[in-house]
């Protein structure tokens, strides 16, 4: 589930966008990347093996940093996160739209928003099988798909193109925008890594989180480390960078290539699967957090009501907001997606540091209580200061890209927005206390 989370619509269709940024070394971009993801995930389950309360990051920020910080982040999570269901529904019609030109993307979108909310009224049983299958499809589709590239640049697969060193290294080379480009491709690469959330709001469901987490986060980065790396490498290897699709995926613009086109049918709806496997752990993930704001009196209690373990009104309020963002598709058919993609990277790096800062401030509090840790972060603290400066870095780099500038304003408004909500709240909170 959590490698189902990760692998989106940000690598399969926004992937062209960076590549265009960094050119052949988008390979670096990607790299630090995962590395970032894989300081997050760590902060993430260290807490969730030792503290298995539901709410995973949002219940622990709340103990260990404050209410404030709960409030904000859970709202900046749960807002986000819709955005970027969205954004997969949104690249989910313009897979789709390859096989049916004229029918509208709104109405993919809408439709796969609708589908997803659906299942996510299965049971925890069902969900997880449908989730689980969607998760090996796109896994064992991607690998396939770095094989047959890596045949390509061998000569043993023909194409009348030129490939392979010749276009990772002609001019203007392997860094066309030197490490500026590096840079400028971050906020889309961790946009692509973004939702690791799955990873603890599913702790509380799982037996023996000690062998399993630990084991969950060594698969899941090396697993991201070779495909993404490797993808990285084979997209490169058969088109120039400078022509990379934006508005479709670069996965099936490097099929097309081939004498044959079924590969590029058969991968395109890979990658819907894909899409639609990271709507579905997404919202999973979202309807959980919506939950625990109601258990924690930052949303109406209603919508934390369950039935056989299922947030269901979360559900219903989630679903029924992410179908109209979806909607969007209907206005900006063109760059709805671009927008949403954007107006959610820097959220989530805003989660990333606060899941991070959690951990730092929680550990202690946790060994004080006699807590047994599970699982570790090394070098404590000095690993989750280096993660929290690493993610300051990457938002540092959006004015490097122009159309993250406004996007990135927006994030920090929404920040001092819902900051500025809660101010008043504090103080009807303490006068109702006393």
């Amino acid at each position: 589930m959590t490698v189902g989370g990760i692998m989106g619509s940000g690598l399969f269709l926004a992937s062209g966008t960076a590549i265009r940024l960094a050119g052949p070394s988008i390979i670096i971009s990607f790299l630090i990347g995962v590395s970032i993801m894989s300081m997050e995930v760590m902060a993430l389950a260290e807490m969730a093996a030792a503290d298995r309360e539901r709410g995973s990051f949002l219940a622990f920020a709340h103990h260990a940093l404050g209410p404030g910080f709960s409030f904000v982040g859970g709202w900046v999570f749960w807002f986000s996160s819709i955005l970027n269901i969205a954004a997969e529904a949104t690249a989910g019609g313009l897979f789709t739209r390859v096989w049916f030109p004229s029918v509208p993307v709104v109405v993919f979108s809408v439709g796969y928003a609708a589908v997803i909310t659906g299942i996510n009224f299965l049971t925890v049983r069902g969900f997880s099988r449908v989730e689980s299958s969607m998760s090996w499809v796109k896994i064992v589709a991607t690998s396939l798909f770095i094989v047959a590239i890596l045949f390509i640049i061998s000569n043993l697969l023909p194409v009348h193109t030129i490939h392979g060193s010749t276009l990772w290294f002609r001019s203007p080379g392997f860094f066309p925008h030197g490490v500026k480009g590096i840079g400028a491709a971050m906020i889309l690469v961790l946009f692509s890594m973004s939702g690791t959330g799955v990873l603890g709001l599913a702790a509380p469901q799982i037996q023996n989180p000690e062998q399993v987490i630990g084991k969950t986060i060594r698969n899941t980065v090396i697993t991201i480390y070779v495909l993404y790396g490797m993808a990285a490498l084979a997209l490169t290897g058969l088109i120039v960078w400078s022509r990379m699709p934006t508005t479709t995926s670069p996965f099936t613009a490097a099929l097309s290539r081939l004498s044959t086109p079924w590969p590029s049918e058969v991968f395109n709806f890979v990658i819907l699967v894909a899409v639609i496997s990271a709507m579905n752990a997404g919202l999973y993930a979202t309807n959980r957090v919506l939950a625990t704001l109601g258990r924690i009196h930052d949303a109406p209690a209603w919508v934390a009501r369950e039935s056989h373990g299922i947030p269901r009104m979360a559900n219903l309020v989630s679903g029924a907001l992410l179908i109209m963002v979806s909607a969007l598709a209907y206005f900006l058919p063109k760059t709805a997606y671009t927008y949403l993609v954007t107006a959610t990277g820097f959220q989530a790096l805003f989660i990333w540091i606060m899941i991070v800062g959690t951990e730092i401030k929680y550990r202690p509090e946790l060994e004080q209580k006699g807590q047994v840790l599970k699982y570790r972060v090394p070098l404590y603290p000095w690993f989750s200061w280096l993660a929290i400066a690493l993610m300051a870095a990457a938002i540092a780099t959006a004015p490097l890209a122009p159309h993250e500038l406004l996007p990135l304003g927006l994030g920090i408004a929404v920040v001092l927005l819902l900051t500025a909500v809660y101010i008043p709240l504090r103080h009807v909170r303490k006068r109702q206390s006393t």
